[in-house]
């Protein structure tokens, strides 16, 4: 089949869905900091994993959106849905998922179960999910919807960082770090201890005047084995979710810590974390040439081309904002605390 580009590539998926789905679609909205992005699906299930991603943001109106997403349901992929052009460049190659980039389209491709594409000029996405796909909704939102949503949101202003974020006196602590490095146990120890949190894996970050802002991205808090012999209070929530397929358990944070999701702040400070076998706990100052380039790591999609150039300039600003330090943090909660706190403390009265 011969690939047809641009914008008219979406509108024939969004039109060839809903041939196969009319009588069953509906359709939902979210407005995640003045972003209205419209879901369009054809079964409660993509509907209810998509809003429980999105559960802060979700609208009950029927807004004039800025992002469109259509994602429907196949019993089998075919070769209509799934038409890649041969001389599409690839952006990303995660083993069974890739994301492919041809001119203002870009096609993610899940171990051949499900597809996406979207234009990011008009912003518009398309998507079709094998059945087979539909029993795990961290799949559906975090592996199929997730990924070209977030390329699409930076193409409005608001650029996905994958760190957790602390609030405290109206400034913000950014924690950027791989899973595993203890992002989500910190936050909970900043939290316990009187910190307003944005996210303890996700922050959006967007231009507010001269500044860099964190905007809150709020989520599931999901934790290792590890966390709950940290913090034995884990052990009371009644309404966990185990995640197999991450080795993670999930639970909403208000059930344990209510009224601690802060909307945004002011990024003064930023740690890198990673945990570390030793006793002790280290901090150590990082050049801004040096956090610049760690922080490259954690800007989600950096490298897609439509939006490389002002996502650099953003996280330039970023660290010229915001004091950049290594962590290498031990397990003695009793340790770590004090030295984040009277850090931060400093830094924030000097401002």
């Amino acid at each position: 089949m011969e690939s047809k580009q641009g914008p008219n590539t979406i509108t024939r998926l969004v039109e060839l869905g809903g041939q196969s789905s009319s009588e069953n679609l509906s359709a939902s909205y979210f407005n995640v900091h003045g972003v209205i992005t419209k879901l369009v699906t054809d079964t409660d299930v993509v509907k209810d994993a998509v809003s429980s991603l999105l559960d802060a943001f979700s609208s009950q109106e029927s807004l004039a959106h800025d992002i469109e997403i259509n994602l429907f349901t196949v019993n089998a992929l075919k070769n209509d849905f799934t038409d890649i052009p041969v001389d599409a460049s690839t952006l990303y190659d995660w083993d069974k998922v890739k994301i492919y980039s041809h001119g203002s389209n870009r096609y993610l491709t899940i171990d051949q179960n499900a597809f996406v594409a979207a234009d990011v000029h008009h912003c518009i996405l398309a998507g079709f999910i094998e059945k087979d796909c539909l029993e795990s909704d961290w799949v559906i939102s975090h592996m199929i919807f997730y990924p070209l949503w977030c390329q699409l949101m930076k193409e409005k202003g608001l650029y996905p960082l994958h760190a957790a974020g602390l609030v405290k006196d109206s400034r913000s602590i950014l924690l950027p770090g791989r899973s595993g490095s203890g992002k989500s146990t910190l936050s909970l120890q900043l939290v316990r201890d009187g910190y307003g949190l944005l996210s303890d894996d996700t922050v959006f970050l967007k231009k507010s005047g001269c500044m860099i802002e964190a905007m809150s991205f709020p989520e599931e808090i999901n934790v290792k084995e590890r966390t709950f012999e940290l913090i034995p209070e884990l052990r009371n929530i009644k309404n966990l979710t185990v995640n197999k397929l991450r080795q993670k358990s999930s639970f909403q944070i208000d059930e344990l810590y209510p009224d601690s999701f802060v909307d945004s702040a002011i990024p003064s400070l930023i740690i890198f974390p990673q945990i570390s076998d030793s006793n002790e706990t280290t901090l150590q100052p990082v050049s801004r040439t040096e956090a610049l380039t760690m922080v490259m790591c954690f800007a989600l999609f950096f490298l897609d081309p439509s939006t490389t150039s002002k996502h650099f300039e953003m996280l330039s600003q970023l660290v010229k904002q915001a004091p950049c330090y290594n962590l290498s943090a031990a397990s003695d909660s009793d340790k770590m605390l004090p030295t984040i706190n009277n850090l931060f403390s400093d830094i924030t009265s000097t401002k």
